[in-house]
């Protein structure tokens, strides 16, 4: 009960934070006064493990904890699992550590999480795009997923109901039918997510051009890589994992009701969702390796080798970074004990002997820490060029990562 009273805490904060108030607005004297309605956000939410044994509460959770974050107008639709409220499918852990099943509890449950369903919502939501162009569109999937080693691991799955799954390839054909003028956000948090990057090309293929769609992508771990979240343990208030961290960053308070106010990096008075990244890399206490879309356009477009990239002094990569990326390399410097101007070069022969998928928090933080300074070198290189229209897309991309579609 404690717990419930907490999230609806959150639930309202959320609601004030993203409509300024849940309710009409009053001037100094007491009258109603009018605010402009925000563009419409439309969102779409897919969650659960393809069976009852993986289907663990966290992943229920993290379907609750997002659809009380949305603005209190957005319309959104959830899939789950079988799509029956009825199917006692949830996976718990009871206080005498065994395992149980309860059915869902959820704000509402639209229908199953099945390829078709997934794909009919996606193609809806790109039409209801085309008929009212204002405002944007929110894809969130935390769940499972399956590595796909044969393509490299360019095309994994995310693990949908009934052993089905959405590729990446699935995926990037559905983001086609969007207009090219609706922002999508689109944030996966399952294992192996990162290869889902790669719908920002054509057909899902790293190796082909960029779609026109502008869709901003952030995933919980690298392609190679398994990612938390999915515990059958009933207290929220540890869990640990992209989506707590992310969304509390992004909202401004986190799964609990806490606020969470140290994210605005640039001091502009908003969190957008390139910031809200860079909080997770920095504070995420998990296994997860997080990467977005920006990391895949600069490794697909920008090629330089390790040696020029590591060794690099720090101070003049720090000086190339962000205001986020500054923040985050250089507390992930602070937590990993670097100091010196080669210590780019140090942690990269460190990063060389970690396991590829360690859990250790040393490692976890040495891989962030590695693949983020590549991403400002390489993003350093690709400004510094000569290739205007690839400079442009870039220029695209980061303006819509850098948005918030909670505000």
């Amino acid at each position: 009960m404690r717990a419930r009273k907490a999230f609806a805490a959150a639930a309202w904060i959320a609601c004030a934070v993203a409509a300024g108030v849940c309710g009409p607005a009053l001037a100094r004297d007491g009258a109603q006064k009018d605010i402009p309605a925000a563009p419409l956000l439309r969102a779409l939410i897919v969650g659960g493990g393809p069976d009852r044994a993986h289907n663990q509460v966290a992943i229920e959770s993290n379907v609750r904890y997002v659809s009380h974050l949305l603005p209190p107008r957005a319309p959104f639709h959830v899939l789950f699992t079988d799509g029956d409220l009825m199917s006692e499918n949830v996976q718990f852990r009871l206080d005498d550590q065994r395992l149980d099943y309860r059915t869902p509890d959820l704000p509402r449950l639209d229908g199953p999480a099945d390829p078709n369903r997934v794909r009919a919502e996606i193609d809806a939501l790109a039409g209801e795009a085309r008929a009212q162009p204002a405002g944007g569109v929110l894809l969130y999937f935390t769940g499972h997923g399956s590595p796909n080693a044969r393509s490299g691991y360019a095309d994994n799955a995310f693990d949908l109901w009934a052993g089905r799954v959405m590729t990446v390839r699935d995926l990037a054909s559905a983001l086609k039918t969007f207009p090219t003028s609706t922002p999508i956000a689109l944030v996966m948090v399952q294992c192996y997510s990162g290869a889902f990057a790669n719908v920002l090309f054509e057909n899902g293929n790293p190796a082909g051009a960029t779609i026109e769609q502008h869709v901003a992508g952030f995933f919980a771990a690298t392609p190679q890589r398994t990612a938390a979240g999915c515990t059958p343990e009933i207290n929220e208030a540890d869990y640990r994992d992209f989506t707590s961290y992310f969304f509390a960053a992004l909202s401004g308070v986190d799964r609990m009701g806490a606020p969470v106010s140290d994210a605005d990096y640039d001091r502009d008075g908003r969190v957008g969702m390139n910031e809200a990244f860079a909080y997770s890399l920095l504070n995420d206490r998990s296994i997860d390796t997080p990467v977005c879309t920006s990391d895949a356009f600069l490794r697909r477009f920008v090629d330089l080798p390790d040696s020029e990239i590591f060794g690099l002094s720090y101070s003049k990569v720090l000086a190339w970074a962000g205001p986020a990326q500054l923040v985050a390399l250089d507390g992930l410097s602070m937590y990993l004990n670097l100091d010196g101007e080669t210590r780019l070069a140090a942690a990269y022969q460190a990063s060389r002997r970690v396991r590829s998928n360690s859990s250790a928090p040393q490692d976890v933080r040495l891989l962030r820490f590695t693949e983020l300074a590549r991403s400002i070198v390489l993003a350093h290189a690709l400004v510094e060029g000569g290739n205007e229209p690839l400079k442009t897309r870039y220029a695209e991309l980061l303006k819509v990562e850098s948005g918030n579609p909670l505000r």
